[in-house]
């Protein structure tokens, strides 16, 4: 879908899709496919643009930028999880509690990497980790990703 499309959707129209995206992901991730992550990524797209819609004072728009750096995680996006909790976590009238979801899931996924990864973990380099996913994803693939 492109941008000039997604930017006129209108927000229950992105509700909709994001459910759909979430669904799909969901069910890629359960079959351990490697479609998986690409799947998160489009979660992370549709929730973004409802953030960029929608007021972090209303429960709508704090979803969404939770749900945005959640998928951005999902995805194994740690850098634009980060990049998008900060830039979140600044406005000002984003309500606590999802200050504190925001902040847990990025903490639970740091758990989770560091049970994954107990050496990178020990060694304070799991920041090398989210380096080589980058570059591994910017290398051709020999073999296409199943669908």
């Amino acid at each position: 879908m492109n941008k000039s499309i997604l930017t006129a959707l209108t927000e229950d129209e992105l509700d909709v899709l994001v459910s759909i995206a979430i669904r799909r992901a969901e069910v890629l991730d359960e079959s351990n496919s490697p479609a998986a992550n690409d799947a998160w990524r489009e979660v992370m797209m549709y929730e973004e643009r409802l953030a960029r819609m929608t007021s972090a004072a209303e429960i709508p728009g704090g979803i969404a930028r939770l749900g945005a750096v959640t998928s951005a995680l999902a995805a194994g996006e740690r850098e634009k999880a980060a990049e998008l909790a900060e830039q979140y976590l600044m406005e000002e009238s984003l309500p606590k509690e999802r200050r504190h979801a925001i902040q847990r899931a990025l903490d639970e996924y740091k758990d989770s990497l560091a049970k994954r990864f107990p050496s990178l973990s020990k060694n304070g380099r799991l920041a090398e980790l989210d380096k080589w996913r980058a570059r591994a994803r910017q290398m051709p693939s020999v073999f296409p990703l199943a669908a």
